[in-house]
């Protein structure tokens, strides 16, 4: 006979939004139940820098910096692609209201701490755009606290025992001065296995849900959703080897993450992607779920599109997120040999997924070209493992030769850059006038590309996380075609249809999110009325 168990609440996923989703739900009093598909505890989320963009959140206001609900959702819609109001202003809105109670929620029940860090809105500019404030990060936690479960968060390509904050002012520019400067202190860090990042979030948050009476539970993969033909009223699930039936009176909260590697859904809407940096478990089966249970899917076709070197990570070549392009003598060109759009932009993984008539990458393959004073030691670090990644000549017509582009295009491409540069102004694309860009270039944004030897070294076109799934309504009941509710059905942060998709509206315009509508989902159907 095939086990059964009951609950309140199955909270399918452990990362981010599952977390949070499976804590508001046992703080307002139900008895919840996490199952993880995968051997280790946090998804994509614990593998991430952790970033967490958390609009009017007490840590600003405490500091004196003006924000509301109301600014954030003008910045929204100010920075939204055309016509995604018609569709997602409600869940705008459900944002722009719930980030901040969500930060003071997840404070006051788990052990976490969250400190600013100095990031801009992408668009300062917008209206309700902020110059800082909105940007948080966890500070260190031991991941002891954990007890048995310590040792199986997932690991992480980036290095854990860092905070955000001094991952962005030393670690990126410098890992090995970093680590140096941290010294006696790094030492300890690893001997309390104190960690920060993604680590250190998914320790918290963990922590808090056991707190309240959650059970975690790894190792277990949900096939189905059972459903009464009224709603959808629990999970089947293969636990430790054993399919099992668990019954949620209140119903289920589906927060498995991205479809990166799914098989089906990949192919039909990212065909040209390179690299992914998710965890290979994220297969599409919150999505697929979802629809054999009559929901809409929809935004399959947007991602967390970033900037990526590549590395190792369980014997397989990873996307390693590394923003390098809007470092000093280096710029951007498209398969054509052209620059097209800004190298710093905020919007460049968006550029990189601009898709043609065909449904394909306008741009790709994309090359950074540069030249010998060109220095990002992180790059060269990740370059190093494949000694053929980066391509070298004394000439730009015969760097042009080597990775297939037209010599003369892509002379004049860095002629023409260059001309911009000692002019002071980047007149086709305005490289360095934001105050995204000026945040990381200052005045270094324009500098030539002229001395060789010269370089180029692929772009690569990587999803970090898909953000496409089932519609939702602002309490995260998943919808119907004709927008009816599926009874006893919430979806959260990147499984869902995102209502921030890759055109992102600041760092960590990922992982905030999928927090805060987390926080919505768990608190919405512990309230539900059965």
């Amino acid at each position: 006979m095939t086990p059964e168990r009951e609950c309140d609440v199955v909270v399918v996923g452990s990362g981010a939004a599952g977390l949070s989703a499976a804590l508001a739900a046992a703080v307002d009093g139900a008895k919840v139940i996490v199952l993880e598909k995968s051997h280790w505890l946090g998804g994509t989320t614990a593998m991430s820098a952790a970033g967490t963009w958390v609009p009017a959140n007490h840590h600003m206001l405490a500091a004196g910096i003006e924000d509301s609900a109301e600014e954030t959702l003008a910045y929204l819609r100010a920075t939204a692609p055309p016509g995604w109001a018609d569709t997602e202003d409600e869940l705008w809105q459900a944002l722009a209201e719930n980030a901040a109670p969500m930060l003071r929620f997840v404070e006051d029940h788990t052990p976490l701490v969250f400190e600013m860090v100095n990031h801009p809105d992408f668009y300062v500019e917008a209206p309700g755009g902020k110059a800082f404030g909105r940007m948080v990060s966890p500070t260190l936690i031991s991941r002891y606290r954990l007890g048995k479960l310590w040792n199986r968060v997932r690991r992480s390509v980036k290095p854990q025992f860092f905070t955000y904050k001094e991952m962005v002012n030393g670690v990126l520019k410098d890992p090995v001065r970093a680590a140096l400067k941290l010294g006696p202190s790094l030492v300890w860090r690893v001997i309390a296995g104190r960690v920060g990042l993604g680590n250190g979030l998914v320790v918290g948050l963990a922590r808090g849900c056991l707190d309240h009476g959650c059970t975690i539970l790894l190792d277990a993969d949900v096939k189905r959703l059972v459903s009464d033909g009224q709603g959808v009223t629990g999970v089947e699930a293969v636990i430790a080897g054993e399919r099992t039936v668990i019954h949620a009176r209140k119903g289920v909260v589906l927060a498995t993450g991205g479809f990166d590697w799914a098989p089906d859904y990949m192919p039909q809407h990212f065909p040209s992607i390179e690299i992914i940096g998710a965890p290979r478990t994220n297969t599409g089966d919150g999505q697929r779920m979802a629809v054999e249970v009559g929901a809409e899917l929809a935004h399959m076709d947007q991602a967390n599109i970033a900037p990526a070197s590549f590395t190792q990570y369980e014997g397989h070549r990873h996307a390693q997120p590394l923003y390098e392009t809007y470092a000093p003598h280096c710029i951007l060109v498209n398969r054509e040999g052209k620059r097209f759009v800004s190298e710093g932009s905020a919007a460049l993984g968006a550029a990189i997924d601009e898709r043609g008539p065909d449904g394909k990458p306008r741009h790709i393959p994309a090359w950074r070209i540069f030249d010998s004073r060109y220095v990002n030691r992180l790059s060269a670090m990740y370059a190093a493992k494949d000694p053929g990644f980066v391509r070298t000549a004394e000439t730009i017509e015969a760097l042009a030769a080597k990775i297939g582009l037209d010599p003369q295009t892509l002379k004049a491409t860095v002629d023409r850059f260059n001309g911009w540069s000692k002019e002071g102004v980047d007149r086709d694309f305005h490289r360095g006038e934001t105050a995204w860009e000026r945040h990381y270039t200052k005045d270094r944004a324009l500098a030539t590309v002229e001395e060789p030897p010269f370089h180029a070294a692929p772009f690569l076109y990587a999803s970090v996380g898909t953000k496409g799934g089932p519609r939702t309504n602002r309490r995260c009941e998943v919808l119907r075609p004709d927008k009816s509710v599926i009874g006893g059905l919430y979806c959260a942060g990147i499984a869902m249809a995102n209502p921030i998709g890759t055109k992102g509206v600041g760092a960590g315009t990922t992982i905030g999110p999928c927090l805060t509508f987390g926080y919505i989902a768990g608190k919405a159907i512990a309230r539900r009325n059965v």
